[in-house]
């Protein structure tokens, strides 16, 4: 054990099982300048406990379509909501030590934030919390953009199976590594849900991938042009192509196109929703075969 408190619970999720599908939002302890320099110092989160509870408020908020004006009701639904535990986790007085930072400022752009996926699976594992999506808090004076990396599936582990235009793939039970994000304190509007969908998805059973970029190709994303009406079919359920992305336009240049979406004035939650045609973010919604995903992958894990 490392001595680290026991988290609080902000949602209790189902407590009728041991370890429930959860959410995990803890204040970086350590943050490595910059990612893989193996130069490490205590995170500023730590000498502002306030504004981290003002996060996890937000997180709490923001995923569960609590926002003013939030329109994508993903996680709020009430045959998920229910399933679903949040804990935070603020721990002060530790090392300038690699084994205490979940967060690194990144070595490539002088904005983004990037999550420890390793040193984040070690904690848990010594610490015996089972944390299906980590959130790393920082406080960094120079990075404030989120970034996060997919879920690694425990793909030997029991789980609910799918298909992709027809290939077969499993919402595994369990991980060998958490979905992880690194997220400044200061994030808002859409920014701690966008990051889950990419967290909640796989490297083997499925990648949510942002669609603002010509992504390669996802579980949202595909390449062809001209864009088919077609988009391809989801436990044998056909979807639709997005034509248009949206209230936006696909750049010349792009080969990717994406699924239907629920609101095609505005842009998708993957999608620059700071183009809202309202310019209010959080009326943005997910595409349709996003928001499938996402919610039958958390069912799939409170269901083990």
């Amino acid at each position: 054990m490392l001595n680290f408190p026991a988290p609080t619970v902000i949602r209790p999720g189902d407590t009728s099982k041991p370890d429930p599908f959860t959410i995990l939002v803890v204040a970086n302890p350590v943050l490595e300048q910059p990612l893989d320099s193996g130069n490490f110092t205590i995170d500023p989160i730590m000498s502002n406990p306030t504004g981290f509870v003002s996060c996890v408020k937000y997180v709490d908020l923001s995923l569960f379509a609590k926002l003013p004006g939030q329109a994508d009701q993903m996680l709020s639904d009430p045959s998920v909501a229910p399933k679903v535990r949040l804990l935070s986790l603020f721990h002060t007085g530790l090392p300038a030590d690699g084994m205490f930072s979940f967060v690194a400022e990144d070595d490539v752009s002088d904005e983004m934030l990037v999550a420890r996926r390793n040193a984040i699976r070690d904690f848990l594992l010594t610490e015996g919390i089972v944390a299906d999506v980590v959130y790393g808090i920082s406080g960094s004076l120079t990075c404030t953009r989120a970034s996060a990396w997919f879920m690694s599936d425990d793909d030997a582990s029991p789980g609910v199976a799918f298909t992709i235009d027809g290939t077969l793939m499993h919402h595994r039970h369990r991980y060998l590594i958490p979905g992880t994000i690194g997220m400044h304190f200061t994030a808002a509007s859409l920014t701690a849900p966008h990051e889950f969908q990419h967290a909640i998805s796989s490297y083997t059973n499925g990648m949510i991938v942002d669609l603002y970029v010509d992504s390669p190709p996802g579980v949202n994303n595909k390449h062809k042009r001209p864009i088919p009406t077609v988009y391809g079919t989801q436990n044998a359920v056909t979807l639709n192509s997005d034509l248009t992305r949206g209230s936006l336009t696909y750049p010349p240049a792009w080969t990717s196109f994406h699924c239907e979406i629920h609101d095609p004035s505005n842009p998708a939650i993957m999608d620059n929703y700071y183009l809202s045609s309202a310019g209010v973010p959080e009326v943005c919604q997910n595409d349709t075969i996003t928001r499938t995903f996402v919610v039958d992958r958390v069912l799939a894990k409170a269901g083990r």
